[in-house]
Order: structure tokens, then C-alpha cells, then sequence
């Protein structure tokens, strides 16, 4: 049990950190310096987008993953609340066996 306590262990861990760079993204200041023709805008504007608000963008990738994250830590912790009781009803079962004598 120690085992799978310390997967969930690592999926919160996981997760925290993932959440902390999602918030390092959005903090990010928007591409400038590209100059003032409009391929530089442009192209400043594809770059900003790279990390906030692009149908591609780092943030949504990171959101993806910590959506991943999340299912799968609730799965697991699901599969040990599901092992935690079918032992202690195995146990239970075992305990009102009767020896014979």
C-alpha cells in the first residue's frame, strides 16, 4: 500500500508542478519588438500566441496534460479505494469462516 500511496504521491506532485508553469506562461508578456511593418506585427503576434490563446499554444498543452494528470490520478485512487474494499470485505468473510474441530 505504501507503494500506490506514493503514486499518488507523485501524480499531486505532478500536478503541482504542472500547474505552477501553466501559471509562469500566463504571466508571460506579449512579443514585441518586431518591428513596425505589418509582417513584424504579424509575426509578433504568432509568437505571443505560441504561449497564450493560440489554437496551439503552451497553455493548452498544459491544460491538456493536467486534465491527464487529474483522470489519472482519480483512477488510481479509485483502484485502491476498490482494493481497500474487496480486502477488508475478504477479510471479513475469512474472519466468520468457521474452523472444523
Amino acid at each position: 500500500m505504501d507503494t500506490a500511496k506514493g503514486v499518488l504521491s507523485a501524480f499531486s506532485s505532478l500536478l503541482a508542478e504542472l500547474q505552477d508553469i501553466r501559471r509562469g506562461v500566463l504571466m508571460l508578456p506579449e512579443v514585441k519588438g518586431m518591428g513596425t511593418l505589418e509582417s513584424g506585427r504579424a509575426l509578433a503576434d504568432k509568437f505571443s500566441k505560441k504561449a497564450i490563446g493560440g489554437e496551439d499554444s503552451l497553455e493548452k498543452s498544459l491544460d491538456s496534460h493536467i486534465a491527464v494528470v487529474k483522470e489519472m490520478r482519480a483512477y488510481f485512487q479509485a483502484c485502491i479505494d476498490r482494493y481497500e474494499s474487496v480486502d477488508t470485505e475478504n477479510a471479513a468473510a475469512h474472519g466468520r469462516l468457521a474452523i472444523p474441530e
